[in-house]
């Protein structure tokens, strides 16, 4: 043998998909493979394991040799999370990710006591006798159980809530799993029946009833994934990447899938237990070339977990599948239907984001209501036609970002809005605000709003009552003591009050007292960013608008004259983001001179421009705190100097029960 071998020593490879196929130099067996893209190769023949990287191919595609060397076909993990530092508070070495090789071989004597599976009838030994009788009520043929390498063995076994760890001996099927063609795990699982069973000559009365015992022999922990092997690199014969790959929850249910045809299978090494990131650490280069994964687990609690669990790990890439209602795993589908309900249930697994991929073909119908005129047109807010010009919302919610000078009106002015929604149009508002925390005093003052008083002394409280009651009906008030007010807490309790009665707007006013997360380096444009998009993705999946209202930052002296610069989008405090996620930005501004007084809201930003748009509407504000919009400052002037303008001062207790 030779320290080094280039592509030229091979003359006589043939090429096997994204593979070359030789002699060994080692054990003179044609089962060498050898990885077109890369050059590593490997021997598949029990027992020899000769691998490297061809000579010719390392300055290309150089090894990391600060690990050792990975078989061929591998690529490194890039985890290099850091360890927790030791005692002397010196940092540890970043973690070196597991590859295949780091796999140990099972040992000879614990292979020696596995008796490969006989299909032969005339096979008379009890403990083949007893695994083939189980194999078949599994639907599992000796052909696929020979091909899958599985092995039987009496064996040492415990049950679940067992106190005798080791268990009793059982009659055995064993899981041998493979990785480069070399054993490194074995799992038992009893098979003899726990109710008597006939003798073959005699006729079955009823379904026998197996034993559910196991153990294992894995000198590494943690195991690999059962039949890892199907998608080594080098043992996978197409010019293509691997269309799919099925991954259960247990080895039986690999063994089904087989059984039904398919090639590409795996399972999890602790069933529902697993944990996908360190059980395919060393495998993601293996997964890489894998387009589809199709997560089939059980439908119990663990099993339905293990499959959120896959399918976050996957991401768009997972698919998966729905089970006949009296079948709790793949396996039970095979034994109950046969293979060919088992392909149907395979062969229509769909993708468990369907929604984040949307075709024409799929909204045509309602493609065809919006070309005609029939879609959400959105509602008014209740103060008039000029503010309905600006701000006409739909029920699809979003984010709507208010913004204003300090003592320019916006709670005030956000009272009156949000009252208006709630005794106008009957929606239902979340208050989260900060700047008002007497909560007595701010539902007082809806109260105030609705009637159009600002002294309600003289009402009974029976008079009062049915206000108070529409308002406890439509408006819920939050307050956090000890917890702080993250973005995270804030949606929880927004989901709880979702969950028990309707909601269409939260309020939370202002984004000063939010707690932003800038640890670990995160800037506070970053974590911003990070809220509104939380904060929008959750209205809008929800159909809620989420209302913040944001302070801008220190506005600058505008050049030669004493007045500050006006409020925009990008005057808002902390980052440009708020301009860039919003669906409405509207400014307060309060004008209060001795022959100017009103208030006037800009509009600065529209994402859908179909029901308004950007522009200013003008208030005069009522004692009550009601604001009313104005055509113009002339009209204003004119209401000034005595001129009777419309109000809305009539009590809104006429629209509650619309």
């Amino acid at each position: 043998m030779k320290p080094f071998y280039q592509l030229s020593d091979f003359p006589d490879r043939k090429s096997a998909g994204k593979n070359f196929i030789a002699e060994c130099p080692k054990c003179g067996k044609k089962h060498l493979s050898i990885a077109k893209a890369n050059g590593m190769f490997y021997c598949f023949y029990a027992g020899c394991g000769f691998h490297g990287q061809l000579l010719d191919f390392q300055k290309q595609h150089p090894l990391n040799h600060s690990y050792s060397a990975p078989a061929a076909g591998y690529a490194r993990s890039h985890n290099t999370a850091a360890r927790t530092p030791n005692d002397g508070g010196t940092p540890q070495p970043p973690e070196v990710p597991m590859i295949p090789e780091d796999y140990t071989r099972l040992t000879p004597e614990i292979m020696k006591r596995i008796q490969p599976l006989d299909a032969d009838p005339q096979n008379t030994d009890p403990v083949q006798q007893v695994a083939r009788r189980y194999l078949a009520d599994q639907g599992i043929s000796p052909a696929t159980a020979i091909a899958a390498r599985l092995g039987c063995l009496k064996h040492h076994c415990a049950g679940k809530g067992d106190k005798n760890t080791s268990g009793m001996v059982h009659t055995c099927i064993a899981y041998v799993n493979y990785l480069n063609g070399q054993p490194i795990n074995a799992k038992y699982r009893s098979c003899d029946p726990s109710n008597p069973q006939p003798s073959p000559q005699e006729e079955k009365t009823e379904k026998p009833v197996y034993t559910k015992c196991w153990s294992q022999d894995s000198p590494t922990t943690p195991c690999a994934p059962y039949n890892i092997d199907c998608i080594n690199p080098l043992l996978v014969t197409t010019e293509e990447n691997i269309q799919r790959l099925i991954i259960t929850e247990g080895e039986k249910d690999t063994l089904s899938l087989l059984e039904a045809g398919y090639q590409y299978v795996i399972s999890m090494p602790n069933g529902a237990a697993s944990e996908p990131a360190k059980a395919f650490e060393a495998f993601t280069p293996w997964l890489n070339q894998v387009d589809e994964i199709v997560i089939c687990g059980d439908t119990d609690l663990p099993g339905r977990t293990l499959v959120k669990h896959l399918s976050d790990y996957f991401g768009t890439r997972s698919l998966h599948v729905v089970l006949p209602g009296d079948c709790k795993d793949i396996s039970d589908v095979l034994a109950a239907y046969g293979a060919e309900v088992v392909r149907q249930i395979i062969d229509s697994a769909h993708s468990i984001r369907a929604s984040d991929i949307i075709t024409v073909h799929e909204r045509e119908t309602e493609i065809m209501n919006v070309l005609h005129g029939e879609f959400d047109h959105g509602y008014q807010v209740g103060h008039g036609p000029l503010t309905d010009h600006v701000l006409h919302p739909t029920d699809q919610g979003g984010l709507i970002i208010a913004t204003g000078k300090a003592n320019a009106g916006k709670t005030d002015f956000m009272n009156d809005l949000t009252c208006r929604l709630m005794a106008k149009t009957g929606r239902h508002v979340c208050y989260l605000s900060f700047e008002v925390p007497d909560k007595n005093k701010h539902i007082a003052h809806l109260v105030h709003l609705m009637l159009g008083k600002a002294n309600t002394t003289h009402y009974t409280s029976e008079q009062l009552r049915p206000l108070v009651n529409y308002l406890d009906a439509h408006t819920v008030h939050l307050d956090f003591h000890e917890a702080p007010p993250t973005p995270d807490n804030i949606i929880a309790r927004a989901e709880q009050v979702r969950k028990k009665m309707p909601l269409e707007y939260l309020y939370i006013d202002p984004y000063l007292f939010m707690e932003m997360n800038t640890a670990q380096g995160t800037t506070e444009t970053q974590a911003i960013k990070s809220m509104l998009t939380q904060m929008q993705t959750w209205g809008r999946n929800n159909k809620i608008w989420v209302i913040i209202v944001a302070h801008p930052r220190k506005l600058a002296k505008l050049t030669g004259k004493n007045e500050l610069e006006e409020i925009d989008m990008y005057t808002i405090a902390g980052s440009a983001n708020w301009a860039n996620l919003a669906d409405f930005i509207f400014s307060i501004s309060r004008i209060n001179e001795p022959d100017r007084a009103f208030t006037r809201l800009d509009m600065l930003k529209v994402r859908d421009q179909d029901l308004c748009q950007t522009g200013t509407v003008l208030y005069v504000r009522q004692p009550c705190g009601r604001y009313d919009e104005r055509e113009s400052e002339e009209q204003i002037m004119a209401e000034m100097n005595g001129r009777m303008m419309a109000h809305d001062q009539a009590p809104w207790t006429d629209l509650l029960a619309r």
